[in-house]
């Protein structure tokens, strides 16, 4: 990921001198790509042309999220303080503020969602390989983690007890996930996504025929496959397939129910 800037001076030293000035890095740090050498004057009746540079900082996806961050906090009017971890190719920010917590937070944490949204989209933009950046505030993600998982679990058992379905509130992806990763290790029910957009809302409802396929419960209720000693009903033998469900064809001899 680079940062870059353009620059004139008398020569081409000068002009990068005063490129690296104004991204305010050391030599070391950037890469130089001369545009125009420049040319002198010619016994003051020709102007000559300055030089001019264009300087490429390169910036380490740390260093890039960590200054979007703080900028966007800053133009938001809160103080505060970041603390980074990295896991593989993700950072972790988690933002300290000046007794601002839930403000920042926003109803069932939809503004820190929008703030980290909007932090990934410009990475992704100045560079397809960036790191994740996950936010989080004051810890403010585990709780909502350990919250969401108690209220899905509870809602199953509310599922369970009425027979009917539930709809959740409106979450946003990340909260969806675990709702989702949640209820998928109970058989007994059954989750949707519904809605349109990033936030949606989940619909918890019965398994059909009172377990999901492939659990301990058995096959679904009205599925094709049935039981194993009667799966379609008996061989072909010549009368093609004989009667789906078990009812015999009509016209066999037996009135119809």
């Amino acid at each position: 990921m680079t940062r870059t800037c353009e620059a004139t001076g008398k020569n081409i030293a000068e002009a990068t001198r005063n490129a690296l000035r104004e991204l305010g890095v050391s030599r070391d740090a950037a890469d130089i790509t001369v545009i125009d050498k420049g040319r002198r004057g010619f016994l003051g009746i020709f102007k000559g042309a300055p030089a001019r540079v264009r300087v490429f900082q390169r910036v380490s996806s740390r260093q890039r999220a960590e200054e979007i961050v703080s900028t966007t906090l800053r133009l938001m009017r809160f103080s505060s303080q970041l603390h980074i971890t990295e896991e593989k190719n993700t950072l972790i920010i988690d933002i300290e503020t000046a007794g601002s917590d839930g403000l920042l937070i926003g109803k069932g944490g939809h503004t820190l969602s929008a703030l980290e949204y909007v932090t990934n989209r410009i990475l992704q933009r100045e560079s397809k390989k960036s790191a994740k950046v996950i936010l989080d505030v004051s810890g403010y993600k585990r709780r909502r983690e350990d919250f969401l998982k108690s209220k899905a679990l509870s809602l199953a058992k509310q599922v369970n007890s009425a027979k009917k379905q539930v709809t959740m509130e409106p979450l946003d992806a990340a909260d969806r996930r675990i709702v989702h990763a949640v209820l998928k290790e109970d058989p007994t029910v059954e989750t949707t996504s519904v809605g349109h957009g990033r936030v949606k809302s989940i619909v918890v409802a019965p398994a059909t025929g009172g377990a999901k396929s492939g659990s301990r419960g058995g096959p679904r209720r009205g599925s094709r496959g049935g039981s194993k000693d009667g799966s379609r009903g008996g061989s072909r033998g010549g009368s093609g397939r004989s009667g789906s469900r078990g009812r015999p064809r009509r016209g066999s001899g037996e009135k119809k129910n």
